[in-house]
């Protein structure tokens, strides 16, 4: 009942605001038709005295003396007549007046710009408050015509018959308009009016229906599901073997009694083989149990073997890098030695530069890769001490102010005074300020800027040191910002990669910031930059990082 009074309430509530709505726009087309009425007459009432200017200003002999009864100043008398008799208000205005009674006002002003910027508008109209109460506005332009050059038109400066200077306008020229409020207190009064009656209709109808409902409800449902209840109750408690007859119901509720029985037949039948087949599933069960506990141990052996696998292939990889960087060393010494001899050419010059930087690179990949491989064999482990994150900060972005200079970027560093140290492993948080920083220059196009930031939050009532790096570079899709701490992951596919690396930074970083008790995240759009944040333990908590080994 309350569902369906409810459904009733709702569309009625609808049909009422759609009226309302209707009714309002009713309205609003009448006081519109009535506005542009009155305007009409009264610009009629201009054009024929404009018309007759000749006539009014002269006399029965012919002579010529000016009335004072142009158009500006009849329709003037003519609107306060009629304010008096109708309540409309009805003024003639323009952005310049002559008559201080005529000055528009905010609103006038505004639609006054919609009608001389449109010329081909007939009129404009809208809702106001004025004097306390909400009215109706409405106003219809006027332009000059040849009727209102002597008054209005050139040359500029000169006085016209009336003593006023004349504006220098030609024929055409928006003039101004005439503005008409329309009281809205009827038409309020008959909505307020109309919406009472027609909540009390609904109110009414609710009443009735619920009425009605509940009576057809008490005989056809809730007396025959009461008789119902008795049966349906001993059943519950276990006795199967009851059954629903002389029941007097409606043909609803004797198609329920019918499926009933059906029912009770079914559940005794089900019940019967029911042990049974608890028999046969817990024999399944036992038998699908020693199956589990196979497979289980066959799964540890193979989880064994490839456990023993990784560590082999963490320890080929240590040890490979270990070998390789002893001859990028002698690369790296011998090119910084012949990069000092003077007698070099510019060619062969160039050609030791690129292979000193080169060799560095490779040389930072490969402790890359060394370091990655010791985190797996869990074989890294913090050295606390007291970092200052100004320091670390100070010595990277003296590394790094060549690259700076050569892309043009601008670097700030804004860590205030009062940011304190920390206890963390200064190798390890370099590591990851270096390489953050490094990526940043990395992917920033040429003008842009870097900014590294510091500040002091809480998490879970602990302190934690805050870092953000901020570019304005290239930035990374949404769908890659998911994997990029992985490792060997790099944004972009590998034929729109412009910027090659071996994908380990971030993941160093990542697993260098976990090492520490915090945590890293990247914001990105792509074009806009990027912030990369990470937290890290005041007071450090370091340990161990295992891939997948248990100390």
């Amino acid at each position: 009942m309350l569902s369906i009074a409810a459904v009733v309430t709702v569309l009625m509530t609808i049909n009422l605001l759609w009226n309302i709505h209707q009714y309002s726009i009713q309205a609003e087309e009448e006081m519109r038709e009535k506005a542009a009425v009155v305007a009409r007459q009264l610009i009629a009432t201009r054009s024929v005295i404009a018309l007759r200017q000749d006539n009014i200003n002269s006399d029965s002999q012919g002579h010529y003396e000016f009335k004072h009864l142009n158009p500006a100043a009849v329709g003037k008398e003519v609107g306060d007549f009629f304010n008096q008799s109708s309540g409309y208000k009805i003024k003639q205005t323009r952005f310049s007046v002559r008559a201080p009674e005529n000055t528009p006002d905010s609103f006038e002003i505004e639609k006054m710009k919609v009608l001389a910027a449109n010329s081909d508008l007939p009129a404009v109209w809208g809702y106001d408050v004025h004097g306390g109460e909400k009215v109706f506005r409405y106003f219809s332009p006027l332009y000059y015509d040849e009727s209102c050059m002597p008054c209005h038109g050139k040359p500029a400066g000169g006085k016209d018959i009336s003593g006023n200077l004349k504006e220098g306008f030609t024929a055409g020229d928006f003039a101004g308009a005439i503005s008409i409020i329309v009281p809205m207190t009827t038409y309020e009064t008959n909505q307020r009016s109309y919406i009472m009656n027609q909540l009390l209709f609904i109110v009414f109808m609710v009443l009735a229906i619920i009425g009605l409902i509940y009576i057809l409800m008490e005989h056809i449902v809730i007396m025959p599901i009461q008789e119902l209840t008795a049966k349906v109750t001993s059943i519950g408690d276990g006795q199967l073997e009851t059954k629903l007859v002389d029941i007097h119901t409606y043909d609803e509720m004797k198609s329920f009694v019918e499926a009933f029985n059906t029912m009770a037949d079914k559940i005794q039948h089900f019940y019967s083989e029911l042990e049974q087949k608890v028999n046969e599933r817990t024999h399944l069960l036992q038998e699908a149990n020693v199956q589990l506990l196979e497979q289980g141990a066959a799964l540890r052996a193979m989880n064994d073997k490839l456990s023993q696998a990784d560590q082999l292939k963490s320890e080929f990889l240590a040890v490979m890098s270990h070998e390789l960087r002893t001859p990028l060393t002698a690369i790296i010494a011998f090119s910084e030695i012949l990069l000092y001899e003077e007698n070099l050419s510019s060619q062969q010059r160039d050609y030791l530069e690129d292979i000193f930087e080169s060799s560095h690179q490779l040389l930072s990949q490969i402790n890359d890769i060394l370091d990655i491989s010791k985190i797996e064999a869990g074989l890294i482990m913090l050295d606390m001490q007291p970092t200052d994150i100004r320091e670390i900060v100070d010595n990277i972005a003296r590394i790094i102010s060549p690259l700076l200079l050569k892309k043009n970027l601008q670097f700030h560093s804004n860590i205030s005074s009062a940011v304190p140290m920390i206890m963390a492993d200064y190798d390890k948080v370099s590591h990851i300020i270096k390489n953050l920083i490094g990526n940043a220059v990395k992917f920033t196009p040429s003008n842009g800027s870097i900014s590294i930031e510091a500040e002091v939050i809480h998490q879970k009532q602990e302190p934690y040191l805050k870092i953000a790096v901020k570019d304005t570079g290239i930035g990374i899709r949404e769908e890659e910002q998911s994997s990029i701490f992985e490792k060997f992951k790099q944004a972009g596919s590998p034929s729109e990669r412009e910027y090659m690396g071996s994908g380990l930074g971030l993941a160093l970083a990542h697993n260098f910031v976990q090492l520490h008790g915090g945590q890293i995240k990247v914001e990105s759009k792509v074009g806009k930059g990027s912030i990369f944040t990470f937290t890290l333990p005041i007071v450090g908590t370091g340990g161990y990082i295992c891939s997948k080994k248990k100390f």
